[in-house]
């Protein structure tokens, strides 16, 4: 089985050395991709977002392991969840929320079975002492229902659907990449011909199709590599250009 890691640990910490360890120790056949580590601590926004572009790059029946989890500790539970193509562990925070921008959710299980999990449990570790336990368990042939039960639902955040109105549609700032683009709720499918783009006010003109596309330090829109339009600057930030924040409104207007 192969296991992609997404989580908000970084690399100068041993935390997603340790989950690796846990999962190879108890199957060392496993096959792990490092999908992210850089995720914004403790921004489930961003986590939704990667993990919602990365599916359909990956192989059916990947075991996708998401920790990003403000909330660790507490009681909200860790799932695990079986779509129509991939399955799922993750915090029961909306990190699983625009998984169905791309496949169904079929089946969700809280994961209570302590008998898969490392003992000590550490409260503020669940991703090496539950999850990656868990991952190693699913990995050599775990049964789903051997996890725990059934739950009818889990936490979500809605996708914001861009609203259109007499020709111009008004998009928001989803989340920013390590880079400082700023990426839209946007497609190109969305947008009416000739459009123009306008950040605070600010025109960002027609879409383009690269960043040299640009002179060095201003302002564009184009598609990024996730179909989604991005607001960037060439050679630089727009996040810090533009002060730009998620939620800001993006409005597109035709030519």
């Amino acid at each position: 089985m192969l296991i992609a890691l997404l989580t908000d640990f970084g690399l100068s910490d041993p935390f997603v050395g340790l989950m690796k360890a846990v999962i190879l120790t108890r199957r060392p056949d496993a096959t792990i991709v490092d999908l992210a580590h850089g995720i914004a601590p403790q921004d489930v926004r961003q986590a939704a977002f990667a993990l919602m572009h990365s599916l359909d790059y990956f192989a059916e029946k990947t075991l996708f392991v998401c920790v990003v989890d403000p909330g660790v500790g507490s009681d909200r539970r860790i799932l695990w969840a079986r779509g129509t193509r991939h399955q799922f562990i993750a915090p029961d925070n909306g990190l699983l929320s625009w998984v169905e921008e791309r496949e169904k959710i079929h089946e969700l299980r809280s994961v209570t079975n302590r008998k898969l999990f490392r003992d000590p449990v550490s409260p503020v570790f669940h991703g090496r002492d539950i999850v990656a336990p868990v991952a190693a368990a699913l990995a050599g042939g775990a049964q789903p229902d051997t996890l725990g039960p059934r739950v009818p639902g889990m936490v979500r955040f809605p996708f914001p659907v861009p609203r259109k109105s007499r020709g111009t549609v008004k998009g928001e700032v989803l989340v920013f990449d390590r880079f400082g683009n700023a990426i839209t709720n946007l497609r190109p499918g969305d947008l009416p011909r000739g459009a123009r783009f306008k950040h605070k006010g600010k025109d960002l003109g027609r879409l383009r199709t690269h960043y040299a596309e640009a002179r060095p330090g201003r302002a564009l829109a184009l598609t990024g590599s996730s179909g989604y339009i991005e607001l960037s600057v060439r050679d630089g930030s727009f996040a810090s250009q533009a002060e730009a924040s998620v939620g800001d409104p993006v409005v597109v207007e035709p030519a």
